[in-house]
């Protein structure tokens, strides 16, 4: 028959092959199509054994896909630790102690020996800060699991809590850290205040002086209602620099400095006796007063707690606090001293007390001394200004009072020479550039004009310049004229 061989192909393959990517032809194609190439096929079979059909499904034969198996990988559980704190306090607690850059059983053996080698002042104040409230202290003891499932910052709790009186200990350290510092600054302003407060009511200078100041102000208010004064109220030494003069930029304070260098110089510098009253005017005795206070009642809490310590720390922090308990003692001694002199003060300069206070009045001499110290330079540059004035008018009048013989002797003014110089230019006239050679050729009308040009510039410049230096020079004269007439108002 024309049609495909049914027996076509011999055998089917056992494993699923590759695909052949190749087009069909349709049987209905290959009927309409007699005498086809596929038709002689069909007719006549292949003999099987031309073809090795198993050699050909062993290489066209799609692999086969291994089942890989997969193998469940164990997931290496983190392990979860039991928090107990708040999370913020947790925070708190780990930044503390990673700084540290110690572990927890080195931390807590520092703060059982009191190491102040392995924990500075700023370690022990952090360690302070995070210490367990009581709550906190019966919620760590009372964990039934084992420590190390706990957090860090409850770990850390641990460690500590072991340490008997891990908050004395660490309170000791602190206060044997800040002692220098704290008992050095009190007693450098208490010694300040307390001597200043001494040198002013023991001031023979001072004395002295107001004593000059009451004369002054007696004259000045002569037949006045403030005339005749015993005496004058501790205000007026902080206003005396405003008090102006008739003469210019001269206060009552000048005069009375110009007055002490000129009769009395011994008294003109004693306010440098006296120490930095401004500064030390600053100073309140009410607040060095808290601040013992406060710094006495920690010592003593300090040191009535000492003895739930062991001996060898007792011994560790004895003489810190000895000298601590002495320091309080004296300075209690000159704070009560500092009082007493604020009463002194009172009837020493007849103040009243509702409006005077120790640090007031040692404002008032800082705000004088201050002054005083500034009019003395003050009048020194001024009496230099006056000096090099007088010179100056002593000269000029050197010169108008010489007869004119001797006047042409003496060397003129660079002024004089200068218009002297341009009058004789003048007179003389300027020498320009000939136009025009009288034995040679007459030259180019160009070259003429050029010449011509070149001179006309040249003489409009000197003129320009001639002006220019009289005006000056004219101006100099004038400028000295004021100066001499300013100073005949001054010594009139």
């Amino acid at each position: 028959s024309s049609g495909i061989n049914a027996e076509w192909p011999l055998r089917p393959g056992s494993r699923k092959m590759r695909l052949l990517a190749w087009e069909k032809i349709k049987p209905n194609d290959l009927k309409r199509s007699s005498g086809n190439l596929w038709e002689s096929y069909s007719s006549s079979p292949l003999d099987s054994k031309i073809i090795d059909f198993d050699e050909v499904e062993e290489l066209f034969a799609q692999p086969e896909k291994k089942k890989v198996e997969k193998k469940e990988v164990a997931k290496k559980k983190e392990p979860t630790f039991v928090s107990l704190l708040d999370p913020k306090r947790s925070l708190a607690i780990n930044l503390i102690t990673k700084n540290l850059r110690m572990s927890y059983k080195d931390i807590s053996i520092a703060i059982r020996s009191c190491d102040r080698e392995k924990l500075n002042g700023d370690q022990v104040s952090g360690l302070l800060n995070i210490l367990p409230e009581t709550t906190e202290v019966e919620m760590i003891r009372n964990f039934g699991g084992p420590p190390e499932t706990l957090a860090e910052a409850e770990r850390f709790y641990v460690s500590l809590i072991t340490v008997p009186e891990y908050a004395l200990r660490l309170k000791c350290m602190k206060f044997s850290f800040e002692f220098k510092s704290i008992t050095e600054d009190l007693e450098k302003r208490v010694d300040n205040l307390l001597s200043a407060g001494i040198k002013i009511l023991e001031s023979e200078d001072l004395k002295e002086l107001l004593h000059i100041l009451l004369v002054v102000g007696n004259f000045i208010n002569t037949g006045g209602y403030a005339g005749n004064a015993m005496g004058f109220k501790l205000s007026l030494l902080s206003k005396i620099h405003e008090i102006k003069s008739n003469k210019p930029r001269m206060s009552m304070m000048h005069v009375l400095v110009e007055s002490i260098e000129k009769n009395k110089p011994e008294l003109l510098h004693f306010y440098k006796k006296l120490g930095n009253l401004s500064e030390i005017s600053k100073i309140d005795n009410a607040d060095n007063e808290k601040e013992l206070n406060a710094f006495s009642k920690n010592v003593n809490s300090i040191q009535a707690s000492l003895s739930r310590l062991d001996q060898e720390s007792i011994d560790r922090f004895k003489d810190i606090f000895e000298e601590a308990s002495r320091f309080c003692s004296e300075t209690e001694r000159k704070i009560q001293e500092i009082n007493g002199l604020e009463d002194r003060y009172i009837k020493f300069f007849v103040l009243d007390k509702r409006n005077y206070s120790l640090k007031e009045c040692i404002k008032v001499m800082g705000v004088f001394c201050t002054k005083f110290e500034q009019a003395i330079g003050e009048n020194k540059k001024r009496k230099e200004q006056e000096e090099r004035l007088a010179r100056r008018k002593a000269e000029m009048a050197k010169r108008e009072t010489l007869p004119r013989a001797k006047k042409k002797g003496m060397p003129p003014p660079q002024e004089e020479c200068l218009i002297d110089n341009l009058l004789s230019e003048i007179r003389g006239g300027l020498k320009l550039r000939k136009t025009q050679s009288m034995s040679g050729p007459p030259r180019a009308n160009g070259a003429s004009k050029n010449i011509q040009k070149s001179n006309a510039t040249s003489m409009e410049k000197w003129k320009k310049t001639k002006i220019a230096l009289i005006v000056t020079n004219r101006k100099k004269k004038d400028d000295e004229g004021v100066a001499l007439a300013q100073i005949n108002v001054s010594v009139a």
